[in-house]
């Protein structure tokens, strides 16, 4: 489970006239040593770890910051922006009613219980019931990341809404993925075409047994297999975030919005959405900001091939997100984290 967990003591407003080659041009601070304890400790790990660790950050006010942006590496859960915003299309179109019941059951077919992290069970714990609406499934993939609510939306909309829904976003090479497919391959490898073995999981209820009684592998296996899952660029998804929260992406705008919107936005900002993700060594972070006068920023940061342990600890704290917000929102550390790519 990846939700947004910040803290922004005040924002400052941005100031005029910065720019990446212009806090180039100034004088830098020495960064700080290395580390995922805190937002500091974030500033250094980024400058420490170049081939690793992409960025993708506009403000919104003509200052950005890039590394890496248009190179694709593991991005993890915070893919489930396309299938939210095929979902939301579809809403807007009609096609899909957010009111719909949906039998858990139909929802579960898509489930292997004990693989991620805990976010079916949240998402049990806060929805309860013998069945939800579509909406509330929806909310699921975002709020809790559910790994079975992308799969079931495939299933019920078709690759090419998807497909579609990513080029309204600005991603125009997208290929459609699965989770459950994805884990399974690393439970049983052998097999290449992982929505196959999705829908045979989630039609089959002896396959499904037969997955469900494997052994989870090692860490440094399930490292390895990380390295393969599907991958995304920093550009791709900011501009996914952008399309939204300008409202650019069309039709359907306000239905994602309302799912990735669930958060308190910091002081000064009329919202934030977020959609975050992460497999072992693999985190992702996608970030937008809404300011009450229309302008919006956006932050998205990759890191692969993290240690374990350093991934491990990465994941109590979250503190890359205090950087990436203030980063949209601080000068000062705007210009640090320009300092430290």
């Amino acid at each position: 489970m990846r939700r947004l967990a910040m803290v922004v003591a005040a924002v400052i407003p941005l100031l005029a006239g910065c720019s990446s080659q212009g806090a180039a041009e100034q004088s830098c601070a020495p960064v700080p040593a290395a580390g995922v304890a805190s937002a500091e400790e974030w500033l250094g790990r980024i400058h420490a770890d170049p081939d690793n660790i992409a960025l993708a950050i506009d403000d919104g006010q003509g200052h950005t910051i890039e590394r890496r942006a248009d190179d694709e590496q593991p991005i993890a859960s915070a893919i489930k922006v396309v299938p939210l915003a095929a979902y939301a299309r579809a809403v807007a179109a009609g096609t899909l009613d957010p009111h719909e019941p949906v039998p858990v059951s139909d929802w579960e077919r898509w489930y292997m219980p004990g693989t991620d992290g805990g976010a079916h069970p949240a998402a049990r714990a806060r929805l309860t019931g013998e069945t939800v609406t579509l909406d509330q499934l929806v909310s699921a993939m975002i709020r809790e990341s559910d790994n079975a609510a992308p799969d079931y939306l495939r299933d019920r909309l078709g690759d090419q809404a998807l497909i579609d829904a990513a080029a309204a976003g600005g991603w125009h090479d997208y290929t459609p993925s699965t989770k459950l497919g994805e884990m399974i391959r690393l439970l049983d490898p052998g097999s290449d075409d992982e929505w196959a073995l999705a829908q045979r999981y989630a039609s089959d209820a002896d396959y499904r047994a037969t997955i469900q009684s494997k052994t989870m592998p090692p860490l440094d296996i399930q490292m390895a297999w990380a390295e393969t899952t599907t991958t995304g660029s920093a550009r791709q998804l900011a501009s996914m975030h952008r399309a939204i929260a300008t409202g650019n992406f069309g039709p359907g705008t306000e239905v994602a919005r309302a799912q990735l919107e669930w958060q308190q936005p910091p002081a000064g900002f009329a919202a934030i959405g977020f959609k975050g993700g992460s497999f072992p060594g693999v985190l992702s972070d996608a970030i937008y900001l809404r300011r009450a006068d229309g302008t919006v920023a956006t932050a998205v940061l990759l890191n692969r091939r993290m240690p374990a342990d350093t991934w491990a600890s990465a994941l109590e704290t979250l503190s890359e997100q205090e950087v990436l917000v203030r980063a949209m929102a601080e000068p000062q550390m705007w210009r640090r984290l320009a300092c430290a790519t």
